[in-house]
């Protein structure tokens, strides 16, 4: 479990953009936004990638939710569900604090924390 938070971790929050370059980063054409509060607003608006970026969200939490329920053999789905959002919230806050301190272009999305709840569901019933 350790292993597999180590490596969720280290695909979504790496690589840090540590060059801090403040110019580049206001005057470039590159719209910069602190996240998205509407949930599947990216597949909504038909954006390249939405759809393979929701099912890799699905897929990087299964685990979870199978490692998660191997763990704690008396777990209910109520509290897998807990402990995946607030793991996937964790992480979208990372991301959120990450930006807004120029360190990365991550950001906050809603669809992050249903997709992974979706997840961790299904690992849960694997």
């Amino acid at each position: 479990m350790y292993i597999y938070i180590c490596i969720v971790l280290f695909v979504t929050i790496l690589p840090i953009d540590w060059t801090l370059d403040l110019k580049s980063k206001y005057h470039s054409s590159i719209e910069y936004s602190y996240g998205n509060i509407k949930p599947f607003n990216d597949l909504l608006l038909g954006r390249t990638g939405s759809v393979k970026e929701i099912i890799l969200n699905i897929i990087m939490t299964i685990p979870f939710g199978f490692l998660y329920s191997f763990l704690k053999q008396h777990i209910t789905l109520i509290k897998i569900i807990k402990s995946i959002f607030l793991f996937s919230l964790s992480i979208e806050l990372i991301q959120l604090l990450m930006t807004i301190f120029l360190l990365n272009h991550r950001s906050f999305d809603v669809t992050d924390l249903i997709t992974n709840t979706i997840g961790g569901i299904l690992g849960y019933y694997i």
